[in-house]
Order: C-alpha cells, then sequence, then structure tokens
C-alpha cells in the first residue's frame, strides 16, 4: 500500500491486507500484536490514499485507537486534517472527503461518530487549531471540549506537521478545570458487565467488552498522561509513565493495565470468531463488540466480571481523590 502507484493498487495491497487478517487468526496472534500491526497498516492507508487523491496543503492526522496504535481489525478511523493558509475550506473539505471514500473503498471506513476530517470540526488551519485548543480547555464542557482535547490527544501525525498534541496537552495542564473535566469524563460509567444477580432479574446478560472493560483505561490512562506531562500515545505506555506519580497510584496502573490486556484479548477472540461470520459475502465486514456472557467461555466471563470489579474501584478512588483536590493544584 505504500508503494501504490494508483487507486486500483491501494485497493488490491488493502484486499491482501484483510486477507491477511485470517493468517493472524489461525496463527492465534496476540491482541497486542494484532493491534500494533493494523494501526500501522491503517496509517499507512491513509498516508497512501492523501497522497493518490492529491495533496491539497494540508497534514494528515490520525487519532482515536488507530493513533494510539491500539486498534483491532474492523475498527473505525478518526481523522485531523491541518490545512495550509492559502487553502480554501472547501477545497481542503473535498479532498478529505475523497480520501476518505477511497479508504471505505479498502475497507477502512470513517469513524462511525463523524469524526473524521471531511467535517469542517475536524479540518482547520492551524491558528484556528491553536484558537480551538485554547477555548476548549478553557471552558471544556462548551462545543464538546472534552471530547476534542480527547482526540486531539491521541492524534499521530501522519507526515510532519504541527504538534497538536503537544499543544493540547499544554493547554490542558494550563487549566484546571480541563483535567478535572477529563477525569470526570474518565470515571464516567458507560457500561457495566452484568453481574449474576442481574442476570437473575433481567435475564440479560450482554455486554459491550470496549465500553465496559477496555474503553474505561484509555480514558483514565490519557487523563494521567496529559495530567503528568507525558507525550506517549499507547495505552500501555501512558500507564507506565502514570505510574507512581501525583495522578495515579503505582498498583492502580498495573492493575488497569491487567485489565486493558485481558479484555483487548477477549474483544479480539470475539471479533476473530466473528470475522468469517459477519462479513455479508466479504471479508471486511464491520463488528460489534457487544456479546452475551452465554457464549464466552467461564474463563472470559470470569475474567470480564474481576474487571469489572477493579475499575469501579479505581474509579471511587480518583473520584475521591478528585474531590479532595489532591490532584495538582486542583
Amino acid at each position: 500500500m505504500a508503494a501504490a502507484a494508483s487507486e486500483q493498487d491501494l485497493l488490491s495491497g488493502a484486499g491482501h491486507a484483510h486477507e491477511a487478517v485470517a493468517e493472524f487468526i489461525a496463527a492465534r496472534a496476540g491482541a497486542a500484536r494484532v493491534a500494533d500491526s493494523w494501526s500501522s497498516l491503517v496509517r499507512t492507508a491513509l498516508s497512501a490514499a492523501a497522497r493518490l487523491v492529491g495533496t491539497e496543503g494540508g497534514v494528515w492526522y490520525a487519532s482515536g485507537s488507530v493513533g494510539r496504535g491500539d486498534a483491532l481489525p474492523g475498527s473505525d478511523l478518526e481523522t485531523l486534517f491541518v490545512r495550509a493558509d492559502d487553502t480554501m475550506p472547501e477545497a481542503a473539505l473535498s479532498h478529505a472527503a475523497r480520501v476518505h471514500e477511497l479508504l471505505g473503498a479498502c475497507g477502512f471506513r470513517g469513524d462511525d461518530n463523524g469524526a473524521v476530517a471531511a467535517r469542517a470540526r475536524f479540518n482547520r488551519t492551524a491558528r484556528e487549531w491553536a484558537d480551538a485548543i485554547s477555548y476548549w480547555a478553557a471552558d471544556p464542557a462548551a462545543d464538546r471540549g472534552v471530547v476534542m482535547i480527547g482526540l486531539l490527544a491521541d492524534a499521530s501525525p501522519i507526515t510532519a506537521g504541527p504538534d497538536l498534541r503537544g499543544q493540547a496537552g499544554t493547554a490542558a495542564r494550563a487549566q484546571p478545570a480541563a483535567l478535572a473535566a477529563m477525569l470526570q469524563d474518565a470515571t464516567y460509567v458507560r457500561a457495566h458487565v452484568p453481574s449474576r444477580l442481574r442476570l437473575l432479574t433481567t435475564a440479560d446478560d450482554g455486554v459491550d467488552i470496549k465500553l465496559a472493560a477496555v474503553d474505561p483505561v484509555v480514558r483514565i490512562s490519557r487523563w494521567a498522561a496529559l495530567s503528568c506531562g507525558s507525550d506517549v500515545l499507547s495505552t500501555r505506555a501512558r500507564l507506565r509513565d502514570g505510574a507512581g506519580s501525583t495522578y495515579l497510584d503505582s498498583l492502580d496502573a498495573r492493575e488497569l493495565d491487567k485489565c486493558h490486556a485481558i479484555g483487548s484479548s477477549i474483544r479480539w477472540r470475539v471479533r476473530a470468531a466473528r470475522w468469517g461470520a459477519a462479513q455479508s459475502g466479504n471479508h471486511r465486514g464491520e463488528f460489534e463488540d457487544r456479546v452475551d456472557l452465554s457464549v464466552l467461555s467461564p474463563q472470559d466471563r470470569t475474567a470480564l466480571r474481576s474487571i469489572g470489579r477493579e475499575l469501579n474501584g479505581i474509579r471511587r478512588k480518583l473520584d475521591y481523590l478528585a474531590s479532595t483536590s489532591a490532584f495538582s493544584t486542583w
């Protein structure tokens, strides 16, 4: 894909990449290895697509799981774009739309929530990004500031360009309200692992593995990295840098790392099992992270419930410490 001389070359390369997933599954490759390889592959596809469509005097960034290096096959792609001062907004947006159209044809779909450079919110000049970052850090409750800071914190440039991640980190650390809002978002409960009692009362044993077991660790690690000034991207590296700091206890960091590793492994096993069955006739189908606990092995059910308990305890601890102004100048 990196050497693609035409859109057809890129489509062909992407097809081979998707076919290779079956080899990873057959070899029982671990989730961490798969995520690192797939994230790198998608970033390469983005770079190639932008080159083939034609440059518009700007810089592309991959964000979300692809930017962090956490993306599994089937994950969507979040992108940001810094356009040159002399590039018209309409031209930059049209360029981004064509790039994402090509990527979609290659089997790499854009973010389901619309966080893509084909939208004006994610397509700005360097000055516009700098002004927006200052605004979001000063008032994170406005204009989805927490979401935007999070996207910027995960932004990995495809080519050399403005350090959006560094700017976001500096701005957030200068504004106590920004870090407080990021922590509040990180500890907000979006999904539960159903308990045995809940199964008896509701008969609903469905769980979203990403939201219940993986995403909470991603958010806490991002907050810890922003708070302590770390500029690393991967969740594991962020936990390592935050461990033992004012913001994250070493034991908690170790437990979070364990939760992320086990949760990601279970998530990958579920996706791998569905790779052939959920293709709708081809190998580029979308994936769901929701699964019924009853289809998982007893070991995986026990592990997910253990992760749920650990995450609830760490959330409560962080919420309490935030209420006592234990973090820095809060």
